[in-house]
């Protein structure tokens, strides 16, 4: 694989965060996992699904698998992947898996830490728009959303209304809006659709909708965000 540039880490890295939270700051991990006698592969990266945007400009992405009770590279073992396209490296206390743009039905990772048999699953599959409407004021951006999870603008929207409706077996579990910076609103929720006013301006203002398929088991996050950001 490619070596991955500095563009795909910083999208990989936010990735890392929202499926693998904690597993992003190594030198915090191994503190816990200094003081843990058991060995094993925290839940939320036992069985991880990700999915690649044709349309988002990188080329690969990563993910960490964090193991607790482990702080060594030199203590993961007989570190493998089943499938030839998630590359796989033992860290200090975690794993780096690293994909490419295609689907993988199922990838198992398996290793020994301290004599004890780890596993993990990783699946990718292609991104689809999860949403079936997706307007802010009188702007349609439902294409937008159709090959990537990110629309920019360098527009200012001012009491504009957000509505969106999902896709059939999606759910909005979460709104985030900064309307500037230091002024944001987060609501939580299970919901097929919203709608509410919101303001942004073009220098800080953004906008995160998280959503969930419970079938696929896919998570998206789609954005609304200025232009002149990554």
């Amino acid at each position: 694989m490619r070596k991955l540039s500095k563009k795909v880490i910083a999208f990989a890295l936010a990735v890392v965060m929202f499926v693998t939270a904690g597993a992003a700051a190594p030198q915090g991990t191994v503190e816990v996992q200094a003081a843990s006698s058991k060995v094993y592969i925290i839940d939320s990266n036992k069985n991880m699904v990700f999915t690649y945007k044709p349309g988002d400009g990188y080329t690969g992405y990563y993910t960490l698998i964090t193991i607790m009770g482990c702080n060594k590279a030199s203590q993961i073992k007989k570190l493998k992947s089943s499938s030839k396209d998630v590359k796989v490296y033992a860290k200090n206390g975690y794993i780096r898996a690293e994909f490419g743009k295609k689907a993988i039905k199922k990838a198992t990772i398996t290793c020994k830490v301290k004599g004890v048999n780890l596993k993990a699953t990783l699946s990718v599959k292609k991104y689809t728009n999860p949403c079936s409407s997706f307007k802010l004021g009188k702007t349609n951006l439902t294409s937008k959303f159709s090959k990537t999870d990110v629309f920019k603008t360098n527009k200012n929207y001012k009491n504009q209304k957000l509505t969106i409706k999902m896709n059939k077996g999606w759910k909005i579990t979460k709104v985030y809006v900064q309307k500037k910076s230091g002024s944001y609103t987060t609501e939580r929720m299970n919901k097929t659709s919203y709608s509410k006013k919101i303001s942004l301006t073009n220098n800080s203002g953004y906008v995160y909708v998280y959503c969930y398929n419970e079938k696929t088991k896919v998570s998206e996050c789609l954005e609304i965000r200025d232009a002149s950001w990554y």
